[in-house]
């Protein structure tokens, strides 16, 4: 099956800065939620990143929710939509654009820019299998 990463949006975004230090964005928690949409076509289908970086101190908070669009030439299976290019290739493929999103937004706001470290999408995909099978 041949298959095409279309483009990315960003639909979502949650920016707020209480310091003018621009070294607030150090030292951030991270949180990443990843999930999948299905068009009604069976050719195209989504990746959805949904992120929250924040520091303890609340000075600095950041959400965002990305849409990363992929076709296929084929129809969309079951067995395709539980498939690893699915779960783990596809966020692996779109996961730096929302990375230098990220990275630039702060940048250019003036503060030092964030770089968001290499994530083990195969470790969140059988980390999300265990949760849905409990």
């Amino acid at each position: 099956m041949q298959i095409r990463f279309s483009h990315i949006q960003f639909t979502e975004l949650n920016y707020k800065v209480a310091t003018f230090d621009k070294e607030v964005t150090h030292e951030l928690d991270t949180s990443l939620v990843i999930g999948n949409m299905f068009s009604d076509d069976k050719r195209d289908f989504a990746i959805v990143f949904d992120f929250t970086l924040q520091n303890n101190s609340e000075k600095f908070k950041l959400e965002l929710k990305a849409i990363a669009h992929f076709s296929t030439q084929s129809d969309i299976d079951e067995d395709f939509k539980n498939s690893a290019f699915v779960n783990i290739n596809a966020p692996a493929i779109a996961f730096p654009y929302v990375r230098t999103f990220i990275s630039n937004l702060t940048l250019n706001s003036g503060y030092d820019p964030i770089v968001l470290p290499a994530f083990n999408f195969l470790q969140l995909a059988e980390e999300k299998e265990k949760l849905t099978s409990k």
